[in-house]
C-alpha cells in the first residue's frame, strides 16, 4: 500500500493523494470514524522465543515481548518487559474528549496497524488570509504500537493520510505533547490537549503575518528577485523552473485572491514546488514525496522565511 497505508476513513470527500480509504461527505462522530478506519483493533504483548541451537525443536523465552494485534496476529513490533501497551481506545478517548473543540477530518492505520492517527480541525482556529482563501489549524493524535513511536497530539497545518504526511506533521515545530509507553502512559492522555489554547495562539500569530504577506505588493521584478533569494540564482544562472514560477505568479491556484502580492509570490513557489493538482498520475507520488518531505517542502520553507523577513524588516 501507498506511504504505509493500511485501512482509514477521510471526511469531507477529500480523497487522499493516495486514493485509498474510505471517503465521506462531511464529518463523523469519533466512534464512527474510528470504526469506519477499522482503527479500534485491540494489542497484546506475548514473550517472544527462540530455537536452542543444539535442540532447536525446544525454544527459550527470548526477554523481549512481540506487540500483536489481536484480529489478524500480525507483529506490530518488539519492546521490553517495562513497555507499556496504550490501546486505540484510548486515542479515541482523546478524540472524543476534545469533540467541543475540534472536528474530525480522518483517522488513519499505517503499517497494518503500527501506527494509527486522526487528524481534527480546531474550531475557531481557521482564517481568511484574504476573502476566499482559508488556512485551518489542525490537531493531528496519534499513537504507535511498533516499539519505536510514543503517543501524543501535535498541532499543526498538515491533513495527516498516510506516514508521510504524519512524518511531516511530527517534524513540524510548534505545540505539542508526547508520551513513551513507560509508567503511567494510560493516566497521561488527558494531559495531551492542554496546549490548545498555545496552538490557537499560536496560529492567530502566522495569520496575522500571512495577511501582513496579502498586504505587501510584488511586482514581476520583485517576484523574480524574490526567486532569485529562495533559490540561490547567481547573476547570470539560468533558473530553469523561472517561466514556470512566473506562470504560477500570474495565474496559479488563488492568485485571484491577492494577486501581485508577496503572499501570491509565496503561493506560487509553493504550487510549484508541491502541489499534485495538474501533475499526472504516474508523477503524483513523487511530487508529493517532493513537496511533503524532499526538496519541495525545503524551498517551500525557505520561501516562508524570507517573505517573514521581509514584511518585518519593512
Amino acid at each position: 500500500m501507498p506511504a504505509n497505508f493500511t485501512s482509514g476513513w477521510l471526511g469531507n470527500n477529500e480523497v487522499a493523494w493516495h486514493g485509498q480509504g474510505v471517503v465521506t461527505p462531511g464529518t463523523l462522530p469519533a466512534r464512527e470514524a474510528f470504526e469506519t478506519a477499522d482503527a479500534l483493533f485491540t494489542v497484546e504483548k506475548r514473550e517472544l522465543l527462540y530455537p536452542r541451537a543444539e535442540l532447536p525443536y525446544l525454544t527459550e523465552p527470548a526477554g523481549v515481548f512481540g506487540v500483536v494485534r489481536t484480529d489478524t496476529q500480525a507483529l506490530l513490533g518488539v519492546v521490553s518487559k517495562q513497555y507499556e501497551i496504550v490501546q486505540n481506545d484510548s486515542l479515541l478517548r482523546m478524540a472524543e474528549f476534545i469533540r467541543e473543540e475540534a472536528d474530525m477530518d480522518c483517522v488513519i492505520v499505517l503499517s497494518d496497524g503500527a501506527k494509527v492517527c486522526f487528524t481534527a480541525t480546531l474550531r475557531g482556529a481557521e482564517a481568511d488570509i484574504v476573502p476566499g482563501d482559508t488556512v485551518k489549524r489542525r490537531i493531528v493524535g496519534y499513537l504507535g504500537h511498533d516499539g519505536k513511536t510514543g503517543c501524543g497530539a501535535k498541532f499543526t497545518n498538515i491533513r495527516v493520510v498516510c506516514q508521510n504526511t504524519l512524518t511531516a506533521a511530527l517534524n513540524e515545530s510548534g505545540a505539542q505533547s508526547s508520551i513513551t509507553h513507560k509508567g503511567t502512559a494510560n493516566a497521561n492522555f488527558d494531559a495531551l490537549i492542554n496546549s490548545i489554547d498555545v496552538a490557537r495562539q499560536d496560529f492567530a500569530t502566522e495569520c496575522d503575518l500571512m495577511r501582513e504577506f496579502s498586504r505587501t505588493h510584488m511586482g514581476m521584478t520583485e517576484f523574480n528577485n524574490f526567486v532569485d533569494e529562495v533559490y540561490n540564482v547567481d547573476e547570470g544562472q539560468v533558473l530553469r523552473k523561472r517561466q514556470k514560477l512566473e506562470q504560477a505568479f500570474r495565474a496559479g491556484y488563488g492568485s485571484e485572491y491577492a494577486s501581485f502580492s508577496l503572499w501570491n509570490g509565496f503561493n506560487a513557489i509553493t504550487q510549484v514546488e508541491t502541489s499534485t493538482r495538474g501533475v499526472s498520475a504516474a508523477k503524483t507520488r513523487a511530487q508529493f514525496a517532493r513537496g511533503t518531505f524532499g526538496a519541495g517542502a525545503v524551498i517551500s520553507k525557505k520561501a516562508f522565511s524570507i517573505a517573514r523577513d521581509l514584511v518585518t524588516a519593512c
